[in-house]
């Protein structure tokens, strides 16, 4: 008996001293977690605000109260009784969530990031949970918020209640002046030249995001699609075909022009389609740097400079247009779904069963799409277009967007964690990913070039780019007035057949003028799709076309 109680003593102790609990104001609880998250979330944050004010004390420090400022406003928001201790613990650990991203890969967590982040499968997202984000969620997230959710607060009256609220936003709102007024000229200068300084305040940053995200789900789920495109006809030249036609639309992931061989890298990755008779466009820019803003974008009639998640669903699209015009329009996918653009037409998302060996390893290869090839080939009697949606180059786990045996580089990283891996590794992780969608589309021409029952066209566009390290920025969906080149220059292919460019009357050699002249976007798609399918409608834009002004017989 004695020793049972001298074993249970030092629980009953533990449990005596948990059970003390800690009782703090309000404020002091508040204010300490800002102070916290500044310490510990904000490593990029000062690294840029250092180096931009050439570590001048004073102004740093002007800045760092600035952005403490800002944290303790944007928490304060959520602060309303009987929420702060959630809404502390909840903001810590976002911010440990945000500023691993941050620091590690150079991530900006705002709204379309986030809005990535819904979007993403569960197979893509088990690859972020690397040991050391679990260890760095533990110790900066979880346990001060597990602290933050055990102390105390000490209570105050109805009334204090209704003051503490517009009080502490008050007192934000004048630390943030007051330290503006150090040197308000510079301090403007520095935020509206260098967003990327603003951006990177955490958890600010990913809490405005998140409030702008929950609106645009809340208005964009309202909204009906309004019709575009009532007047398409088919032309004079399909009209005229004696056999179906298929455009072909490849959507390409995260593949990045800077990486293929056609438009200049030093690296044979693209050995397979420069035996084909194709068009390269090299370093079209993309609408986004995220597939949530490209996908939408590129099928849309108003250009990217108009472009918004409002607009995109407020309108039908390029498909829409082909469906109403007598087109068989399907969408085939192997990545994150069409994310609407095929809301209105069949959309097939691919897994195991589709094809054993292709989604071997969980995730599908893009070799899933080849027999679905075969199979429209062999059955199509009308027009027809098709998408198919890659997972092409998406990171972080370049290794699995190819077969094991498929290396044409090695030495590659074969992680999702870019920490255990060389920056040469990763580069040959993410050079193999080219090199198997260059296999991938040089097989889609072949059995599109290898039947004479169907007049066929192929165009490759990707989404969006990737960073791989430069400037200490890893993946995409930066920002797009910080996002390098690398992000949103993306490669267009062109492929038609040659009874296809008989029965059109298509001069290759004029489309091959335009891709050497550049200057392309993702403006393109819409009306090139148009030109090739020979839709004539009021919404086609001659000047977007590449086939235009390419045909022998113009329609």
């Amino acid at each position: 008996m004695p020793s049972d109680l001298s074993q249970s003593a030092p629980w009953t102790r533990a449990k005596s001293v948990l059970a003390i609990r800690p009782e703090l104001p309000q404020i002091m609880l508040v204010t300490g977690v800002s102070g916290f998250l500044l310490a510990t979330a904000n490593a990029t944050f000062f690294t840029r605000v250092y180096d931009h004010l050439d570590g001048a004390p004073l102004l740093v420090a002007s800045v760092a109260v600035m952005a403490f400022a800002a944290i303790l406003f944007c928490i304060s928001v959520f602060t309303l009784p009987w929420l702060v201790r959630p809404v502390l613990a909840l903001a810590l650990i976002l911010g440990a969530v945000a500023a691993h991203f941050q620091d590690r890969l150079g991530v900006v967590i705002d709204r379309d990031m986030l809005q990535n982040a819904l979007n993403t499968t569960g197979n893509e997202s088990r690859h972020l949970f690397t040991t050391d984000f679990v260890l760095h969620l533990v110790i900066f997230g979880l346990l001060p918020a597990a602290l933050v959710l055990w102390v105390k607060i000490r209570p105050m009256r109805w009334w204090m209640h209704l003051l503490h609220y517009p009080l502490t936003l008050a007192l934000a709102l004048v630390l943030f002046l007051t330290a503006l007024m150090v040197d308000n000229r510079s301090f403007t200068s520095m935020f509206r030249e260098r967003r990327e300084i603003s951006s990177s305040v955490i958890p600010a940053t990913p809490i405005v995001g998140a409030v702008r995200l929950a609106k645009l789900i809340f208005v964009t789920n309202t909204l009906v699609a309004a019709p575009i495109g009532e007047d398409a006809v088919k032309g004079p030249l399909i009209t005229a075909a004696e056999k179906p036609t298929l455009t072909l639309i490849v959507v390409g992931e995260t593949s990045r022009a800077a990486n293929w061989s056609l438009g200049g890298y030093d690296r044979p990755t693209n050995p397979e389609l420069a035996k084909r008779d194709i068009v390269y466009f090299d370093r079209v820019r993309s609408c986004g740097t995220s597939t949530a803003v490209s996908l939408p974008c590129m099928f849309a009639h108003y250009g990217m400079d108009n472009h918004s998640q409002t607009a995109a669903r407020s309108h039908q699209n390029l498909l829409d247009v082909l469906a109403k015009t007598g087109f068989d329009t399907r969408w085939y996918d192997n990545n994150t779904g069409s994310l609407g653009s095929a809301a209105r037409i069949s959309e097939t998302r691919f897994g195991a069963a589709d094809d054993p060996l292709a989604c071997a390893r969980g995730e599908c290869v893009d070799a899933v799409f080849l027999p679905k090839l075969d199979k429209a080939l062999a059955e199509i009697t009308t027009d027809t277009v098709i998408v198919y949606h890659q997972i092409g180059s998406h990171g972080p786990a370049y290794y699995l967007r190819y077969p094991t045996e498929f290396r044409p580089f090695a030495d590659d990283c074969r992680s999702a964690d870019f920490g255990a891996c060389t920056p040469q590794q990763i580069v040959n992780a993410y050079d193999n990913t080219i090199a198997y969608t260059d296999q991938f589309l040089a097989s889609l021409i072949d059995k599109l070039g290898a039947q004479d029952r169907v007049l066929t066209s192929m165009l490759y566009v990707s989404d969006h780019g990737e960073s791989l390290g430069e400037g200490g920025i890893y993946l995409h969906a930066a920002p797009y007035f910080m996002a390098p080149d690398v992000q949103t220059e993306v490669p267009m292919v062109l492929w038609t057949s040659p009874a296809y460019r008989q029965a059109f009357g298509l001069n290759q050699g004029c489309i091959t003028a335009k891709a050497k002249a550049g200057g392309l976007t993702h403006d393109a798609v819409f009306h090139t799709v148009l030109g090739l399918a020979d839709v004539q409608t009021d919404l086609h834009s001659p000047v977007l076309d590449l086939t235009e002004g390419c045909h022998a017989n113009p329609s």
